[in-house]
């Protein structure tokens, strides 16, 4: 199934499944203990029921509340209407892991610098921290941009969602990236962790519905002032798979139960500015649109 989060008008916060195509049935409408995925992640885990089982159960108590996609889609871009699309979950913490995993052909890392071929010839996959919720952006959420160095790139990335050590799900977001570390890697996190430095979204897609997320077609849309100013497609494939990559954060750590992971991808060469409009589209999650500023 796929996941949505749903803030009503009321300010009430629902877990919704995608039950028909375009169609959103509230679990929160049915059960108010069920606000949330790792809700489900959590009774998944005691009981051994896959979350998607668990979702059927309880929509077969009853009728749900429901929500048009399309419709809760424009409100939330445009900020306007009685509810609106939120970030599907709150993780623990947010990783991101991008050179290294880019589908580079082995002649083209051959002619890299030693630094960089090591980071796609190593086992050991580059995964980088990006910091807690905190800095993570909804679907339609501002995203920010350093104040102190002159390039941040915008980054369209499929989304691991890790709970307790294991891949549970997928999504897509954006994984901003600083410019600093461009400048000395002594300046890594700073590059990689501050407000609106990722967003997450539209929602969440279990293996039950999504077995292989990779092979998948991504597109990357900057718009300035309503024009395009920059894009860029790609697909999700990658030198490492989402398994290895979850093994190595887990190797030689404890990571808290709920963790993101962006795995790298779609990128757009020009500088973000303030005020631009970034629109990520994957195939089978979705889309996630953020508007730019200054933090």
């Amino acid at each position: 199934m796929r996941y949505y989060r749903i803030r009503d008008s009321r300010g009430d916060t629902h877990l919704t499944a995608e039950t028909q195509p375009g169609t959103l049935s509230s679990l929160t409408s049915l059960n108010s203990d069920v606000t949330d995925f790792r809700e489900l992640l959590n009774v998944s885990d005691i009981s051994g029921m896959s979350v998607d089982n668990i979702a059927r159960n309880v929509l077969s108590s009853g009728d749900a509340e429901t929500f048009d996609v399309a419709q809760l889609t424009e409100s939330s871009r445009s900020a306007t209407g009685a509810a609106r699309i939120i970030a599907p979950l709150a993780p623990d913490e947010i990783w991101a892991g991008g050179i290294g995993n880019y589908a580079v052909p082995d002649e083209g890392v051959a002619g890299m610098p030693d630094i960089t071929k090591t980071a796609y010839e190593a086992d050991r996959p580059p995964v980088m921290y990006k910091g807690t919720n905190s800095r993570l952006a909804g679907p339609f959420d501002p995203i920010g941009i350093r104040g102190d160095t002159a390039k941040t790139v915008a980054e369209g990335e499929l989304v691991l969602i890790v709970y307790k050590g294991k891949l549970v799900a997928y999504s897509t977001g954006n994984e901003v990236a600083g410019g600093l570390m461009g400048e000395t890697l002594w300046w890594m996190v700073p590059s990689k962790v501050f407000k609106g430095c990722a967003s997450l979204g539209p929602c969440i897609v279990t293996p039950e519905t999504m077995p292989d997320p990779t092979g998948r077609d991504m597109e990357l849309t900057i718009l300035r002032d309503g024009k395009k100013v920059g894009s860029s497609t790609n697909t999700t494939t990658l030198r490492r798979s989402p398994a290895q990559i979850v093994e190595w954060t887990q190797a030689h750590d404890s990571p808290p139960d709920l963790v993101i992971i962006y795995t790298g991808g779609c990128v757009a060469d020009g500088p973000l500015e303030a005020g631009d409009v970034v629109r990520i589209s994957l195939d089978g999650i979705g889309s996630v649109e953020n508007t730019v500023e200054v933090v």
